[in-house]
């Protein structure tokens, strides 16, 4: 018993040291004492460095009515109200006030390390497709700056109502700013999507783990699935114009108008069905809250 106790505590210490030393290690090199982690990463590839300095990159395409992303990366799709705002884009750390030039209509704007892959970008018969080649996220990250191995991608869509949206991403965050589609579909394994002035008259989007807000108007039929998350819409409709069909495994239900709650269910399972409404909405979460902000009618 003595000698398994002993080294018992000898294996705690030894964890212990080894826990220290990588923190303050990675600290040091997050200050810029230790650069040889990078030379370390390149010969053991459980290792990850730092993604490098920051780059920004810039590419005119071809008027385009559709847009398909794939693989790792955030990304902003905008239209001029956003990409113009220089508040906006610092806000969001993507361009600084020496890098505004950048940003333009039809235009896609990529930030990323300079060690991390380019995103491919093509522009063919009217579809902007870009695929973000996938970065290997396993391993011991000895990084701890700001930024990361996904990149941001900015694409500076016109001031017109597109064909389709379709946005398939492992991980990162997506964001859209005053886009109007016929048809948008989003599928995300990690990440949140924020949707701001947003009108579709087709919706679909399914996400594992992240956080779901769309304020504007989604027209015809929309279906919403997340795993782990909370979602929010936020719409000028009156809650009467929308047909519901909605369900949480674990959390509440929120109906609002004006302010007002009109309907809170807040049990451990929930579900609420409302017909009679010209737009649809379906929606199903396994654990995570439903909030819809309604105006009166």
């Amino acid at each position: 018993m003595n000698n398994r106790s002993t080294l018992g505590k000898v294996a705690i210490v030894c964890t212990a040291v080894l826990i220290t030393g990588l923190i303050l290690g990675g600290i040091g090199y997050a200050l810029g004492g230790v650069r040889d982690f990078d030379k370390v990463s390149e010969k053991h590839s459980w290792i990850k460095g730092s993604p490098g300095d920051k780059v920004v990159t810039d590419e005119t395409v071809e008027d385009f009515s559709s847009i398909e992303v794939t693989g790792d990366a955030d990304v902003f799709a905008v239209t001029e109200k956003y990409y113009k705002n220089p508040s906006w884009l610092e806000d969001m750390k993507l361009l600084s006030s020496t890098e505004l030039s950048s940003a333009g209509e039809n235009k896609v704007v990529i930030v990323k390390g300079e060690k991390v892959a380019d995103p491919e970008v093509s522009c063919e018969n009217g579809v902007l497709r870009i695929n973000a080649k996938e970065n290997d996220h396993t391993g011991l990250s000895l990084n701890f700056s700001a930024r990361d191995w996904t990149p941001a991608i900015l694409i500076c869509c016109p001031e017109k109502k597109l064909e389709s949206v379709n946005i398939n991403v492992d991980t990162g965050d997506l964001m859209f700013g005053g886009i109007s589609c016929k048809e948008c579909t989003i599928e995300t394994d990690t990440g949140d999507i924020v949707m701001k002035d947003i009108k579709s008259q087709g919706q679909t989007i399914k996400s594992d783990t992240g956080d779901v807000s769309i304020t504007g108007t989604l027209e015809g039929t929309s279906q919403i699935e997340l795993d782990t998350g909370d979602f929010l819409y936020k719409t000028p409709a009156a809650l009467a114009d929308l047909t519901l069909d909605l369900k949480t495994d674990t959390g509440d239900i929120i109906l609002s108008e004006d302010g007002n709650v009109s309907i809170e269910l807040d049990d451990t399972e929930q579900s609420f069905k409302q017909s009679g409404g010209k737009d649809a909405l379906t929606i199903d979460v396994d654990t995570g809250d439903i909030v819809i902000v309604c105006k009166a009618k």
